[in-house]
């Protein structure tokens, strides 16, 4: 590789500076000397998308995030009580649903939780579970019995059958289970 070393003397600078002049009204004279130069730059496309993208950035610079404070993001104007009536149900309302005990005491809502309630089994339902219960244990065991496999698999293969025929033909559909014109099915 070549090395780079400096070819002038000792203590020579490269571009001397003269210390004598005053550096305003030297550009000043270089900038009447070379007027129309810099006119023709000053007027070129690349000097207007320049000044444009300036104009831009010293925009974006007037507002910060960090300018704002808090209260600009949430209407901290108002108290509490009158921003929960007026917020919709996914709104921040100042505190976490970790803190659900103090915001049902803060507003006087007693919970009470579900108490659901598994009512009576049909007999008929019970027997089908058992039929296909069965019908597909007998089919998986018949395996091990190859001499009876056929004789099996058949029986245990019938049970199977008629018990998730029996299920499907008292299953009610999602409509037969409203309560009423305005339950829609939904449940917790």
């Amino acid at each position: 590789m070549t090395d780079l070393n400096n070819s002038n003397a000792d203590d020579e600078r490269t571009n001397p500076t003269p210390d004598d002049g005053n550096l305003d009204d030297e550009w000043a004279a270089f900038a009447a000397a070379h007027a129309d130069d810099l006119k023709d730059v000053e007027s070129s496309r690349q000097a207007k998308r320049f000044e444009k993208h300036a104009q831009r950035k010293e925009k974006e610079a007037l507002l910060s995030v960090n300018d704002l404070d808090a209260g600009t993001f949430t209407d901290d104007v108002r108290p509490m009580r009158e921003r929960v009536r007026q917020q919709g149900p996914r709104d921040f309302t100042g505190s976490s649903w970790l803190d659900t005990d103090d915001v049902m005491d803060r507003y006087g809502d007693d919970f009470v939780p579900p108490n659901p309630q598994i009512g009576p089994v049909k007999t008929s339902k019970l027997v089908f579970w058992a039929l296909l219960v069965v019908g597909i244990v007998g089919i998986i065991l018949s395996v091990f019995v190859p001499s009876m496999a056929a004789v099996l698999g058949t029986i245990f293969g019938l049970c199977a059958i008629l018990g998730a025929g029996g299920l499907l033909m008292q299953h009610k559909g999602h409509t037969e289970t409203r309560e009423d014109f305005f339950d829609d099915g939904a449940r917790v």
